[in-house]
Parts: structure tokens; sequence; C-alpha cells
């Protein structure tokens, strides 16, 4: 397993699996297999083009194919900029329980703490989710709170868990 910084070549093999993840775990994103589907290809790839040390998607291949993703941004406005958030963590069903999205958790937290004033990493998990959130508590995240109904996928809600990691 190769865990590494995904770059601009990486964008259509992102996207895919993207849209795969949209669409075999719906309660688990906001974005819908829809509105990703109305993103090109070239869209893709600027998104990619404008990454940086504070804004980046971590990669995880098995023999060459990537096998999951997981995304970090610093927060936008000033008084923000101490945190980080994790977003669009998904490995695919068949590379499950091999530690890749341990992996990944922790090459995104190795490089977050690289990135000057970052204090704090939040995430959301869905409450449903108990192998994503024992995942995050073996971390270090804890959580501060739920979002009830935070995602709404046909009739159904799901409640959001925020969880934090103070580094």
């Amino acid at each position: 397993m190769e865990i590494r910084m995904l770059t601009e070549t990486d964008a259509p093999a992102w996207w895919r699996l993207r849209k795969i993840a949209l669409g075999t775990d719906p309660y688990s994103f906001a974005e819908s297999p829809a509105e990703h589907e109305a993103r090109t290809l070239e869209q893709t790839r600027e998104y990619f083009r404008s990454m940086n040390a504070a804004n980046f998607i971590v990669g995880a291949f098995e023999e060459g194919e990537l096998a999951g993703m997981a995304g970090f941004y610093r927060e936008k406005h000033s008084k923000f900029q101490h945190k980080g958030r994790i977003w669009g963590v998904y490995v695919r069903r068949e590379s499950r329980r091999h530690g890749i999205a341990r992996g990944m958790m922790e090459e995104i937290i190795e490089k977050a703490r690289l990135v000057e004033g970052i204090e704090q990493i939040t995430l959301t998990a869905a409450a449903s989710q108990a192998p994503a959130r024992q995942l995050y508590f073996s971390i270090g995240f804890r959580a501060y709170g739920v979002e009830p109904r935070s995602l709404k996928v046909g009739s159904e809600y799901i409640d959001d868990e925020l969880m934090v990691l103070f580094l």
C-alpha cells in the first residue's frame, strides 16, 4: 500500500472513486452523485491544481489503483485559521479492514501539523457509521456534539457526530 498526496494526474481516478463513494455510501457524504457528475474532469483537474500544503487530498493505492481517499483544508476566515478540517474519507469496500483509512488519517494529521498555525482538526462522521467513529476515537478525536438531521437522503435523516483532535 502506498499513501501519498494526490496530484492533477490523479484527478480521473479520484473522480471515479468519489462517484463510487457517493453511490455506495450516500449517508456519509453531503454531495450527491448528481452534483458530483455535474463537475467536469477539467474542473476536477483545476481543483487539484489549486491545492497546496493547507488544502490537499491524500490517496491510498493498492497495486497502483486508488483504493482510498481523504481530504484536508484549512479554514478560510482569519478567526478560524487555527482549524483544519478532514473531509471525504472513503475506502472502497474490497479494501476495507486493511488499515488504509488509519494510514490516510495519520498522513493527513502529520501533514496538518506542518501547516503553521493549525491547532486543531475537525471532522464529522455519520452517527450510524460505527467503524468510522471507532477509528477516529482510536486516533485521538473526541466528540463535542451531534448535529441532528444533518443530512437528508430521500426522506431519511442522518445525524452527524462532530469531532475534534487538538494538536
